[in-house]
C-alpha cells in the first residue's frame, strides 16, 4: 500500500468518525485491516492537530554506502578479497568519515559478492576418550 492509498484510508476513517460510525462497525467495513487502537489512535491525533493527522511522520533511513562510497567498496574489495571487514571498516572510515557497522558491511560485501572467502581449514576431529 503506498502513501496516497494510506492516506485515503485514513480520510476515510475519519470521515466515518464525523458521521457518529463506532469503532467496531468502523473495523468491520473498512477497506484497510486496522487495530482498534490505531484507529483510536489517529481518532486523537485528529483532535488534537488535524493538519498533520494524517502524515505518518517516517522518513527512513539512507543507505550510508551508496553511488560513490559504494564503488570505492566495490575496488577495494576486489583488490583485496582476502581483507578482513575490520580492516575495510577503519578504511572507509579514514576515507569517507563514515561508520558502518560490521553486520551492515557484511550484508552489503554478501550483496555484492565481495564476501571475504577463508581457506578451507580441516576441522580437528574430537578426540576420542579413553
Amino acid at each position: 500500500m503506498n502513501t496516497d492509498e494510506q492516506q485515503t484510508a485514513k480520510q476515510q476513517v475519519l470521515a466515518a468518525f464525523e458521521r457518529g460510525c463506532s469503532v467496531q462497525n468502523l473495523l468491520r467495513t473498512s477497506a484497510v485491516p486496522l487495530h482498534r487502537a490505531t484507529v483510536y489512535r489517529l481518532r486523537q491525533r485528529f483532535e488534537t492537530d488535524p493538519e498533520t493527522a494524517l502524515s505518518d511522520g517516517r522518513h527512513g533511513h539512507a543507505s550510508k554506502l551508496r553511488d560513490d562510497v559504494r564503488a570505492w567498496l566495490q575496488e577495494y574489495c576486489q583488490t583485496a578479497p582476502g581483507c578482513r571487514s575490520q580492516t575495510v571498516q577503519t578504511a572507509l572510515y579514514e576515507r569517507f568519515a563514515i561508520h558502518v557497522s560490521i553486520a551492515h558491511l557484511n550484508r552489503v560485501r554478501a550483496s555484492l559478492g565481495l564476501s571475504r572467502r577463508s581457506p578451507d581449514v580441516e576441522k580437528k576431529s574430537a578426540s576420542p576418550l579413553v
